[in-house]
């Protein structure tokens, strides 16, 4: 559990300190008060990619910490198994800026890689978009794995599976092949060494590279906005100060004050970031697309050199680098090796076999739970397949029902979710009909399903508790479903700390603790706050997600009924 939450010059966030509880925790503000800031400083503490461009202006790096209470045996072996502080609670800490990025457990520096890691123990986090997850198929078995309370944990047996396989036909070349072969493989080693590729690191240079190309072209067109911005705002306070004048002879006007003075400062808070924009194509030369465009070349000609694609030379390095190590320093017959190949075989086959099982065996009760809880979301009539299967891979030394099949650390099953949203009109797969309303309380009703009893291999619908982070994932619905999607996370409040950030009065009205962001000026410089909000600022909060009008009595009455209920 998240127990307290520090942000130093994040963006908006000057220096907010917060303590959390547990339960259900709801954030609710105005547009551009900061709210998705929050959820940006919790994504790098599970490993996020850092972007100076998420600094304050004027501030040398950004900063976010975190104290994480419970779990305490997991957290143990963790910290034991990277030689980490095993100090409890942990504290997790995370420095952006320029350049460069750095993290810390326990005060001890550690790899991005061991936060992502460290996430997983503590936290989920579902963004507005992140129920587009949902689309693809590659997701769904880890997903389903989640919900049920399996953990697959094959690394070892698959391991060892393709470390047998490659010792087995290096030793079935001749020995003049190979000489011949380890030359070759001290060639096109050579070559990729230089390279040294990354995994994902072809896929983010193309990313970075088109902005870059159009880099004079962003210039333009972010300073002439910023010119437009400043020629405007002048204008828009002579109105602002107008309408004061108003308000001092007619106090009904305060509500229009109120919004011009909004306006205001959401465009001078644009204007700044319009001109950071500028600045920053600015600076992006010539030199920096030149490096980049020459790196994706070696890519593409190493790319077809061993007819691969770019992205998959980091493998295809690996698998030569092994493929050299059993050359040189395999002596064993290949009669040995296809009995020791044959022992890891079955030894992977059988393990994911067991975990092929529970997974058959448990998804018809997580399918039933799954349809009660989409009808009870306003999707009454809604039926949802998850299809187990195979997954197939030609070639591979593990046979299953007389089939080639996939050797990886999540076993050789794989998964499709398929749904009828409406009877009659037949199953399809997910990603060809559902809308994105649909996808979001697939999502909750997924996640909520893990908690009820007999679902998953543990039966006892109690999972340990994690810190859910919720992002907007009831954005585009409303009315009943709107109602009944807060009572779905109130739910799941019941069983673990939520923090979710909603513009719906019918799911901030169902939390337990409610906090406003909200944007201050002070010295010329603009800067989110947060504020709880309990009695009858709470209603007058709820009310303005409701009308736009915290004064407003129907609205205030609408909110106390919320509250109620």
């Amino acid at each position: 559990m998240l127990s307290s939450l520090r942000i130093q010059n994040l963006a908006l966030v000057e220096d907010l300190s917060l303590d959390w509880g547990p339960g259900f925790t709801v954030l609710t503000g105005e547009t551009g008060a900061g709210k998705s800031l929050l959820v940006d400083a919790l994504s790098l503490l599970v490993g996020a990619r850092g972007d100076g461009e998420l600094v304050r202006h004027g501030a040398e790096r950004a900063t976010v910490e975190a104290v994480v209470e419970g779990r305490f045996e997991a957290w143990r072996g963790f910290l034991a198994e990277r030689g980490l502080p095993e100090e409890q609670p942990v504290v997790l800490r995370r420095e952006v800026g320029a350049g460069r990025s750095r993290a810390w457990i326990n005060g001890a520096s550690c790899a991005l890689a061991d936060l992502r890691d460290a996430g997983r123990l503590w936290m989920r986090l579902t963004s507005q978009h992140d129920h587009q997850s949902l689309l693809g198929e590659e997701r769904h078995l880890a997903l389903v794995d989640e919900v049920l309370g399996l953990e697959p944990c094959l690394e070892v047996e698959a391991a060892a599976v393709r470390a047998a396989e490659a010792a087995l036909k290096a030793r079935r070349r001749s020995e003049a092949e190979r000489e011949q072969r380890l030359e070759q493989l001290a060639e096109a080693l050579a070559d990729l060494d230089k390279l040294a590729p990354k995994p994902g690191e072809w896929a983010q240079l193309r990313a970075d590279r088109e902005p870059l190309r159009h880099a004079v072209h962003l210039e333009q067109a972010f300073r002439e906005a910023a010119e437009a911005l400043n020629a405007g705002l002048p204008k828009v306070e002579l109105a602002h100060k107008a309408l004061v004048r108003a308000v001092n002879h007619w106090p009904d006007a305060i509500a229009e004050q109120d919004r011009l003075r909004s306006v205001t400062l959401e465009l001078e808070d644009l204007l700044a970031l319009v001109q950071d924009q500028a600045i920053r194509w600015a600076s992006a030369g010539a030199d920096r697309i030149e490096a980049m465009e020459a790196r994706l070349a070696q890519y593409e000609r190493l790319a077809r050199r061993h007819r691969c694609e770019p992205e998959e030379l980091p493998v295809r390095a690996q698998a030569l680098r092994d493929e050299q190590r059993s050359l040189l320093a395999g002596d064993a017959s290949v009669k040995e090796l296809e009995v020791a190949l044959a022992k890891v075989v079955e030894a992977y086959r059988a393990a994911a076999e067991v975990l092929h099982g529970k997974r058959t065996a448990a998804i018809p009760k997580l399918e039933a739970e799954v349809q009660k809880r989409l009808g009870r979301l306003g999707m009454k009539g809604a039926r949802l397949q998850l299809r187990l299967s195979l997954a197939e891979e030609a070639g591979s030394p593990v046979q299953q029902s007389g089939r080639s099949v996939r050797v990886a650390a999540q076993g050789f099953s794989a998964l499709a979710i398929w749904i009828e949203p409406n009877p009659g009109e037949g199953f399809r797969p997910l990603a060809k009909i559902a809308s994105g309303g649909e996808l979001s309380r697939l999502m909750l009703a997924l996640v909520g399903a893990g908690l009820a009893p007999g679902i998953g291999v543990r039966g006892a619908g109690v999972k340990d508790a994690l810190t859910l982070v919720l992002d907007e994932v009831d954005a585009g619905l409303g009315g009943e479903t709107a109602l009944a999607v807060g009572k779905a996370v109130a739910e799941l409040g019941r069983a673990h700390q939520v923090l979710a950030v909603t513009h719906l009065a019918q799911v901030a009205a169902r939390a337990d603790r409610h906090g406003r962001l909200h944007k201050e000026t002070e010295g010329g410089r603009t800067r989110s706050a947060l504020g709880w909000v309990a009695g009858e600022a709470r209603n007058r909060e709820l009310a303005r997600l409701l009308s736009g009008h915290p004064d407003r009595p129907e609205a205030l009455e609408h909110a106390k009924v919320l509250l109620e209920g």
